[in-house]
């Protein structure tokens, strides 16, 4: 998780997801912020532990498994709305203290019920293949590879 603490950072994070939030019409967008929960005063930006963003979409022509999001061609941004929706998690981030915690398990499963509740059938999320740590976790949650890329 980058470093939050600063208000220019704070800003900065704050429109990158006012960004990302203002897609097209047939996307919802839901952003999940874990947060502190103890007895000491501090500002909301200061609290933040983990977050992890969700969009919930029909997929888009010829498209068999979701693109990160922005990384898909314009021509290619007509939905099919008579395919089934899907869920597709992205931004999960944990601040480095917090980790090891439950706390990314339990906002990826918050998310995974969201996505159902507004109906994704199937939920996608990238990782790169190197990253363990990640793989290990969304593992334990339950994903399993479907593709794996090969970086060039």
């Amino acid at each position: 998780m980058s470093n939050v603490s600063s208000p220019v950072i704070s800003l900065q994070e704050f429109h990158a997801l006012k960004k990302r939030c203002g897609r097209q019409v047939g996307e919802k967008y839901t952003c999940f912020v874990a947060v502190k929960n103890d007895d000491v005063t501090r500002t909301v930006v200061n609290s933040v532990v983990g977050t992890v963003d969700l969009c919930v979409r029909h997929p888009l022509h010829g498209e068999t498994y979701p693109a990160e999001p922005g990384n898909t061609p314009f021509y290619s941004r007509i939905y099919q709305p008579d395919q089934p929706k899907f869920g597709y998690l992205t931004n999960v981030c944990v601040a480095k203290y917090a980790r090891r915690q439950g706390i990314a398990s339990n906002m990826l499963l918050l998310a995974i019920d969201a996505a159902r509740l507004d109906g994704a059938e199937s939920i996608y999320i990238h990782v790169h293949k190197d990253n363990l740590p990640a793989r290990r976790l969304y593992d334990h949650v339950g994903f399993k590879v479907k593709v794996c890329h090969q970086s060039s």
